[in-house]
């Protein structure tokens, strides 16, 4: 299971869920293509369990479950500093080789 470099960021300005994708889609894509070739996704779900303030100090993590020859199937979650998770979102993406 390949999983890509935890990272430290704060919430942007404006509308949660456009910041929240902003901030999660390119993990995914990059836990995507750490399995080699070139991803394109074809499903993207995004869960938002509580509210989140613009400027909130957030933790950005990213995985695989699981890969095939042909498709890659990642997720990823944002945590507050205390450990709360603010956002998850899961995606399926084809990978080009």
């Amino acid at each position: 299971m390949s999983q890509t470099p935890i990272s430290t960021c704060t919430l942007p300005d404006g509308p949660r869920f456009a910041a929240f994708v902003g901030l999660l889609e390119p993990l995914l894509m990059a836990a995507a293509v750490a399995e080699g070739g070139v991803a394109q996704a074809l499903s993207v779900a995004l869960d938002l369990p509580t509210d989140a303030a613009p400027g909130t100090p957030l933790t950005l993590d990213a995985w695989v479950e699981r890969a095939t020859r042909t498709l890659v199937f990642a997720n990823a979650q944002a945590k507050s500093e205390d450990g709360t998770v603010l956002a998850t979102a899961s995606a399926i993406l084809k990978l080009t080789r």
